[in-house]
């Protein structure tokens, strides 16, 4: 378990101070949409604050950890270009995900094939998604960039958290 490099620039501390409300607002949402998963996240924080030793540079963790503002310990960043139909690795399969659609352009879309669904994904467009579940893949044509924001198991699992599940039908 480390730090991400993109997150150790001043670049990274610069985007994180800039998406800290946004940020904020996502963990409000998940709150909503998978409590459990949004406590477990907000415990892993706690305990990465209370002992930044378990990674192997635990004053960059500190810094990080005082501009991060989301339950969520992962954060993939897609910019300009579609994305094929696929499946997410990073999480457990009862865990949701959440997609932000940023950029500029118009009639992006985001298709979901094993529910038949597809939805208009613009800039602005937050989905939450079991990712690792539901094939998905997004389309536009523009300027576009895409947050992705995850939590990776191993994240939990070493730090001891318990692991939510799934409790729906």
């Amino acid at each position: 378990m480390c730090v991400s490099a993109a997150l150790r620039t001043a670049a990274g501390a610069e985007f994180l101070g800039a998406a800290t409300e946004s940020m904020t607002v996502l963990a409000g949402v998940l709150s909503i949409i998978q409590p459990d998963l949004y406590d477990v996240g907000m415990a892993g924080l706690s305990r990465l604050w209370a002992d930044p030793s378990v990674v192997p540079t635990p004053v960059v963790l500190r810094d990080v950890l005082a501009l991060w503002s989301t339950p969520f310990n992962g954060v993939s960043v897609i910019s300009n270009r579609s994305t094929p139909l696929h499946r997410d690795c990073n999480s457990r399969k009862e865990w949701m995900d959440m997609l932000v659609a940023l950029g500029m352009y118009n009639l992006g879309n985001l298709t979901v094939p094993g529910v038949g669904i597809e939805f208009v994904y613009n800039p602005g467009t937050v989905v939450g998604i079991l990712g690792k579940v539901l094939q998905h893949g997004a389309e536009c044509d523009g300027e576009r960039a895409c947050l992705a924001f995850y939590m990776r198991d191993k994240v939990q699992e070493r730090l001891g958290l318990r692991v939510p599940t799934y409790h729906g039908v």
